[in-house]
């Protein structure tokens, strides 16, 4: 059995039939639904630099207080240097899309919202780490002023009773002791 399909009709047999319209309620229905996947996907965007922001200021800070609180004023600049290193991690990563060019009309820059993005976040780099050794002298200073006035204390008692030289020191020694024991303890509940 064999088809005669002339010139013509194979022209028409391949010709592909135009799309029909979809209905207009159906167009706008697909419209909201692509509108609302761009906000969600721009909304799930600002979240995540949001907490990723976040967590790398609140990793550079606790880093600096533990290296503070560990080595004293030996790792202040080792505390320093990290806590803002970690800090400004978020803002220069944001410099990736900044695009500075040189021409004969001059200097053309695209991107600079990303250079104020990075300048801001600098900024937060520099508050951070500036509050872990604020946060850090104040608890120094605190401490310091602490042990002078038990010091002094003992001395005062020491003068008025001088039989219980070494047994004060000895007592209030062991209640420091027990006290922060205690303190340790009572944390982990």
């Amino acid at each position: 059995m064999t088809y005669d399909i002339e010139d013509d009709q194979e022209e028409l047999v391949s010709e592909i039939a135009p799309d029909t319209l979809l209905p207009k309620d159906l167009i706008s229905h697909l419209e909201s639904r692509k509108q609302h996947r761009k906000d969600v996907i721009n909304t799930t965007d600002k979240l995540t630099r949001f907490f990723v922001g976040w967590s790398l200021n609140s990793t550079g800070f606790f880093i600096a207080k533990y290296l503070l609180i560990t080595g004293g004023g030996v790792n202040l600049w080792l505390a320093i240097t990290l806590s803002f290193s970690i800090c400004s991690v978020g803002s220069l990563a944001g410099l990736t899309g900044l695009r500075i060019n040189y021409n004969s009309d001059g200097l053309e820059v695209d991107n600079m919202q990303n250079l104020f993005k990075t300048a801001g976040g600098l900024v937060f780099a520099g508050i951070t780490t500036w509050l872990a050794v604020k946060d850090y002298q104040y608890f120094e200073n605190l401490t310091k002023e602490t042990v002078t006035q038990i010091n002094q204390d003992i001395q005062t008692i020491e003068k008025q009773n001088p039989q219980s030289d070494p047994w004060l020191s000895i007592a209030v020694a062991l209640a420091l002791f027990i006290g922060s024991i205690a303190i340790i303890f009572r944390g982990r509940e």
